[in-house]
């Protein structure tokens, strides 16, 4: 604190004057106070001693490089407290279990991959976003006639594609919290990622960021702002970080911060430039080389005033900044017209006596830093003032921030408390374990015998006749055999001369059931249990048993996610409120143009008005490997229920969030389940009309072929009058003509018969009398056969029959 009664002790005063602020006396004052609090490096009873070895300490564990000694002193044979003694013949390497748990968390947190997410707050941009959303859902409700439109005007009057819009309103809610912003808010998102991939931030800056907060609990991220040399993001070792008193584990409330850094002597004259000549720098050497108990100096100094060359020898300085209040002036006043204006006065304002016009003034309290860099030891502060180019809320231009952004994942009493620092103890007595079990198994005799030398004849007992104890123990540690004289009062032997003994390593369960129970204890501090690190059997936990355990985990390691996350947001929050105050026209403004281009650019518009907005940044992280996994799953089980398309399942994994991707995969399925259901419908109405139309059709056919029949039965009966009546005149003419020819065959016949029975007659009697004849001569033969006068009669002779049928 400040003391006025002795001005040189503690820090300066707050309240002085601006023009005192700026002076190299106050800086100088303000930078030894600093020095003085926090102490030396090497003292470990001074702040900066205390916490550089915890720090110093913790990465040690943290790499699996620890300090063996105390080991070596707990397993000396002789004196344990002094560490004098044969050492055991065993491997001291740390067995690396922290490390891997530093790992586990540190890969964890990073593979998320966060991305910076830019909304403008203020009341402008809102309206506009506001005017926007409500034009999209419009546009929404209206997409059906939207479309009719198109395919009448060929989307010549549209500015929008209806087919490119959402198909619900709860599809574009999605649609709105990811892609509607304003041309500032594009415009200073795709600035400030580039900014970050011009600082290698992701990959360099942030992976040291997140294994600090693992390791020491801590991490420090510097920014600068040059408008000629870019915005830079500079990692800051948390060893070498020095700050105000806080309790806050995000630092929100300290008023000075620096860093101790070594650089050669040739980077500090360039950093002077004409502050420091060359006596000034010769006398820098000498005082670091007197400090070096306190100041690691690389070189040796006894050399120097022979060497010119500056290059070989570091010193170490201090960047440090504060933040002080001091009031900024305006002046209202007349002038003789009589019209009133408002004026800016600056920090030193004294009110004028005597004038002429009334004069009203105002004032502003602002909060200014202050900066410099101060070589340590030594009477010298360099580039000291008010710094320039201070990233500010441009609706709040009282505050101001210092280029530090800290971050703790816990904090008492000014130290931090990492996840390594509460795993020492366990991780040590876990390597005391580890060396026992070495020591046993070291210790582990082979198979052997017992050998009673008194129940032996004839054995010879070495030199003398006899073996001493060490003898006796060097045999049986060589050959596991052990020799020993066994009588009884009497003078007889109890035991049997040669017995075999049984060796094994002794205490091995016990001291493997030890070791398993510190790593289940580091487990349970940390929090990683076996599903978090993958280390458990496949199939040996049901999914939702494993689920929980890999909560339960996300939950341990929340302050260390979170911590990371804060200073991610603080550090984009810085850029974004430099990339504010880029002067138009300097060099850097041009190299933004040209890296975004002027094509982006004419589309950006609203990247030369950014101070005019006031960013609010959000910090996404990508899915872990159990959320994609778990969306992937649910993505597959609607694709092959056909609930959602091959489109659909792109859109969703495109999705960064899960709960986005969640919502998204919800209202596709729905909408598809809809058009699956319209369909259904349509398709159920399609074959009701199918049914009714072929109902229809059969009923028509039915009729038509009635009708058919009807007239077939018509054509058939007409045809057949048709052919009876033409039968029954053609039977009436055959008949007309038979009785034509029976009337004339009647009359001819007539003729004919009375013709034909008289020659019937004439011919009667022709016969008849041949026929007498005849017969008189048959008669006439037989009577001559019956006197014998002549022979029997031949076939030939006998009588001829007469055919009436010739006859006629």
């Amino acid at each position: 604190m400040y003391n006025k009664d002795n001005p040189k002790s503690g820090f300066p005063d707050p309240l002085a004057d601006p023009l005192k602020k700026q002076s190299k006396e106050y800086g100088l004052r303000y930078a030894k106070a600093i020095e003085a609090q926090w102490g030396k490096m090497t003292d470990k009873s001074s702040l900066h001693g205390s916490r550089n070895e915890v720090f110093n300490r913790n990465r040690q564990y943290a790499n699996g490089t620890q300090d063996t000694t105390i080991y070596k002193k707990l397993l000396t044979s002789l004196n344990p407290n002094d560490g004098e003694g044969s050492l055991l013949n065993i491997d001291y390497t740390p067995v690396p279990i922290l490390p891997k748990f530093v790992r586990i968390v540190v890969n964890k947190i990073l593979s998320r991959n966060p991305y910076p997410n830019l909304e403008a707050v203020d009341p402008l941009s809102s309206s506009e976003k506001n005017k926007e959303k409500q034009r999209l859902r419009t546009q929404v409700a209206i997409k059906d006639d939207l479309k009719d439109l198109k395919e009448q005007t060929g989307g010549l009057v549209l500015d929008v594609d209806p087919d490119q819009l959402p198909d619900s309103l709860e599809e574009a809610d999605i649609f709105l919290e990811t892609n509607i912003k304003t041309d500032a808010e594009i415009a200073a998102q795709v600035a400030t990622n580039m900014t970050l991939s011009w600082n290698n931030f992701n990959d360099g800056t942030y992976r040291r960021c997140v294994n600090d907060l693992a390791a020491l609990g801590m991490a420090v991220v510097k920014r600068s702002n040059d408008p000629n040399y870019g915005i830079k993001t500079e990692y800051v070792d948390p060893s070498m970080f020095i700050h105000a008193y806080t309790e806050d584990p995000f630092f929100e409330d300290i008023v000075y911060a620096g860093h101790i850094k070594e650089m050669t002597v040739s980077e500090l004259k360039r950093l002077a430039g004409d502050e420091l000549t060359d006596q000034d720098l010769k006398k820098i050497l000498k005082v670091a080389s007197k400090k070096s108990d306190q100041y690691s100096v690389s070189r040796d100094f006894r050399n120097f005033n022979q060497k010119e060359n500056y290059n070989e020898y570091m010193v170490q300085v201090m960047d440090f900044e504060f933040i002080s209040v001091d009031c900024m002036y305006f002046e209202e006043k007349e002038n003789r017209y009589g019209n009133t204006g408002f004026y800016y006065e600056g920090f030193n304002y004294k009110e004028r006596q005597g004038s002429v016009y009334e004069r009203t003034p105002y004032k502003m309290e602002m909060e200014i830093l202050y900066g410099g860099t101060y070589i340590m030891g030594t009477n010298y502060v360099l580039n000291y003032g008010k710094s320039a180019n201070v990233p500010k809320n441009v609706h709040d231009l009282s505050k101001c921030r210092l280029s530090y952004s800290p971050v703790a994942t816990n904090l008492m009493d000014n130290m931090p408390k990492s996840m390594v620092d509460s795993c020492i103890g366990f991780a040590d007595m876990l390597q005391i374990t580890h060396l026992k079990l070495q020591q046993a198994i070291a210790k582990a005799k082979p198979d052997g015998l017992i050998i009673d030398i008194e129940g032996l004849e004839n054995v010879q007992l070495g030199k003398g006749g006899e073996l001493q104890p060490l003898e006796l123990h060097d045999i049986y540690e060589q050959t596991g055999v052990f020799y020993y004289r066994s009588k009884n009062p009497e003078g007889g032997f109890q035991n049997p001369p040669v017995r075999e003994i049984g060796n094994s390593i002794r205490n091995i369960n016990e001291l493997i059931g030890l070791y398993n129970h510190y790593l289940r204890l580091i487990r349970d501090t940390t929090g990683i249990n076996e599903a978090m690190d993958a280390s458990s059997p496949k199939g040996d936990a049901l999914v939702g048993v494993r689920q929980q355990a890999i909560a339960a985990g996300n939950n341990a390691i929340y302050d260390i996610t979170n911590a990371s996350l804060v200073l991610f947001k603080k550090v984009c929050e810085d850029i974004v409120k430099c990339i504010q105050i880029i002067p138009p026209e300097s060099v850097l403004m041009k190299v933004y143009q040209n890296a975004i281009g002027d094509t982006n650019m004419e589309v950006l518009s609203s990247f030369g008005d950014l101070p005019m907005y006031n960013f609010g940044v959000q910090v996404h992280k990508e899915m872990e490997d159990e959320e994609k996994q778990f969306l992937e799953q649910n993505i597959q089980v609607a694709l092959s229920q056909k609930e959602i398309d091959l489109e659909d399942a792109m859109a969703i994994r495109d999705m960064k969030d899960i709960n986005q991707a969640e919502r998204l995969l919800v209202v596709r399925r729905k909408k598809r389940m809809k058009e699956m259901q319209a369909q259904a419908q349509q398709n159920s109405q399609m074959q009701s009309q199918q049914a009714q139309q072929a109902a229809m059709a059969a009923s028509q056919a039915k009729q038509q072929e009635m009708q058919m029949e009807a007239q077939l039965k018509a054509q058939e009966l007409q045809l057949k009058n048709q052919l009876e009546a033409q039968l029954e005149e053609v039977k009436h003419g055959f008949r007309r003509e038979i009785e034509m020819i029976k009337a004339q065959a009647t009359l001819g016949f007539r003729t004919e018969d009375q013709e034909f029975k008289e020659k019937l007659e004439v011919l009667k009697e022709d016969r008849k009398d041949e026929r007498v004849k005849k017969q008189s001569t048959e008669q006439s033969k037989l009577i001559s056969q019956r006197k014998g006068e002549r022979g029997e009669l031949s076939e030939s002779a006998e009588t001829p029959s007469i055919d009436v049928n010739e006859i006629i």
